[in-house]
């Protein structure tokens, strides 16, 4: 084609926008898939599953490459969570599409504070812990231990396995259950023939906790029996 020919084509081209537009979109690149589509849907997976779980929680994607190019995905867009009872700290989530079929993997840093119990003041070993003796807090996950409470009414009546310091955080294995009969305490000792409930006196020989056999002395036969702390100050004689 010569050249005049040219020049009158690209002329009637230029003059006439719906066919300038036409021309742009043969040579177009096919539609890329927004990174910041792809950050948005982890960010609010996220934000979903850090709820009531980390507080004052952040997140740091690690972002891809700007020479990745995705194509536009057609369908819903997948993700997937490999750690999903991992609610700080490091975890990877992938983005899949099914059309186009691609994936991709993310890897995120959580970071935040956890509820946890802390002991106000300095607590004996055996002692019954108080509500003054505990409060609720919040610290950053890395200085959480694993198996600490993170409620108060969970440590509130038991008993300190060994002594505690102040300003302690508060592990279940730091707790055993309070007792519920002492020793050389009265106590109710309760039997039952055929239907009917028998009640006497007696005194528990040895400290116990619920569904614990104890020995215990009856105030009436001066005997010595065993049975099962059912309640406090209760004791059940089979």
């Amino acid at each position: 084609m010569n050249q005049p020919i040219l020049q009158l084509i690209a002329f009637f081209i230029l003059a006439n926008p719906f066919l300038s537009v036409l021309a742009l979109e043969e040579n177009a690149v096919p539609f890329e898939q927004p990174h910041s589509e792809l950050y948005f849907q982890v960010s609010e997976y996220l934000k979903q599953k850090s709820d009531q779980k980390i507080f004052e929680p952040e997140f740091e994607l690690k972002k891809l490459s700007t020479n990745v190019t995705l194509p536009k995905c057609q369908t819903e867009l997948i993700l997937k969570d490999r750690n999903p009872t991992t609610y700080a700290g490091r975890i990877t989530l992938s983005l899949s599409c099914e059309q186009p079929t691609w994936r991709i993997f993310i890897p995120v840093t959580i970071s935040g504070k956890l509820p946890v119990v802390v002991s106000t003041k300095g607590i004996l070993k055996q002692a019954v812990i108080k509500e003054g003796d505990v409060v609720k807090t919040l610290v950053p996950y890395q200085k959480a231990p694993k198996g600490h409470l993170i409620d108060i009414k969970t440590a509130i009546g038991m008993r300190a396995k060994k002594a505690i310091s102040p300003n302690k955080i508060l592990k279940i294995t730091d707790l055993q259950p309070a007792f519920w009969v002492f020793k050389n305490q009265q106590v109710t000792l309760i039997t039952r023939i055929g239907n009917i409930e028998v009640k006497a006196k007696g005194t528990a020989l040895k400290n116990g906790v619920e569904s614990e056999q104890v020995p215990v002395k009856n105030a009436s036969s001066k005997k010595t029996l065993k049975g099962i702390v059912i309640a406090p100050n209760t004791v059940f004689i089979p």
